[in-house]
């Protein structure tokens, strides 16, 4: 009798750890895929980034930890999934352009004297949501020790810098554009407010030449509404000197009408 109540028991055991193994080994597959996912996300959301930002925002360190961050991604996805052609050549292109940004000189300077081509609001705060994504992605790059923290500082300090310039450079845009459309009041007002944005920029010192061309094209501007305006003055003048002068002819002949009718 005691043998079958230690094999039932026996089995009874082993019933119960199958059952926790299978739900250990479900949450571990769960978890793997919600990891998997957010992986592929990250991925995703970091080829985005270096695809829509401009060329003119992106300095070296920030070229570099993006390039990095992407070259990890791809590590970790096919570590937790499964390897991939695709990913692999990546992978290998990504070495490649991570070798000549280290070999190439960084000219913020120059980059820094050129004007963002952004034409609409939309673009703009998809550079915003981006550049806010990357703030999170270089924390991130600092605890894995991706990145030192001199070399993170120095990315945040660049990912600022695009937060004042992408505003500057919408404004100064659909400026331009109001102009070209003859629309030189909402013209003025998108120049006055690039240049309140370029006085609060914490790099203001090296967009000089904006700041002269802002100030140029506000005097342009105001000068060309002035001479609309005063266009107009003298047309309204000319009509109510008419309209008196028609006036004048019409009370004349009535004047002579009722002479005549008199008589």
């Amino acid at each position: 009798m005691e043998p079958l109540i230690a094999l039932a028991a026996l089995i009874l055991v082993s019933l119960i750890g199958s059952v926790f193994m299978k739900n250990y080994l479900e949450k571990k597959r769960i978890a793997r895929a919600r990891m998997l996912v957010d992986l592929h996300d990250d991925l995703h959301r970091m080829q985005n980034a270096m695809a829509i930002l401009p060329e003119l925002y992106l300095d070296m360190p920030t070229k570099l930890f993006m390039i990095k961050r992407i070259m990890q991604l791809i590590e970790k996805v096919q570590e937790v999934g499964s390897e991939s052609n695709s990913l692999t050549m990546l992978h290998e292109d990504l070495a490649t352009q991570l070798e000549k940004t280290l070999n190439s000189q960084d000219d913020s300077i120059k980059r820094l004297s050129k004007w963002g081509k952004l034409s609409t609001p939309d673009t703009a705060q998809e550079i915003r949501m981006l550049t806010k994504y990357l703030h999170s992605q270089i924390l991130v790059a600092t605890k894995t020790h991706l990145v030192p923290r001199a070399h993170a500082a120095r990315v945040v300090k660049n990912l600022k810098v695009i937060m004042y310039r992408v505003p500057l450079d919408l404004n100064f845009n659909l400026a331009n554009a109001a102009i070209k459309s003859n629309k030189l009041r909402p013209a003025l007002g998108k120049l006055r407010v690039a240049l309140g944005l370029l006085l609060k920029s914490p790099i203001r010192q090296h967009l000089k030449k904006q700041h002269e061309q802002i100030e140029m094209l506000i005097k342009q501007t105001e000068e060309k509404i002035a001479i609309q305006q005063k266009a107009k003055s003298a047309n309204t003048t000319n009509k109510l000197a008419s309209g008196v002068e028609e006036l004048d002819k019409e009370d004349d002949w009535n004047t002579k009408k009722n002479l005549y009718d008199s008589n």
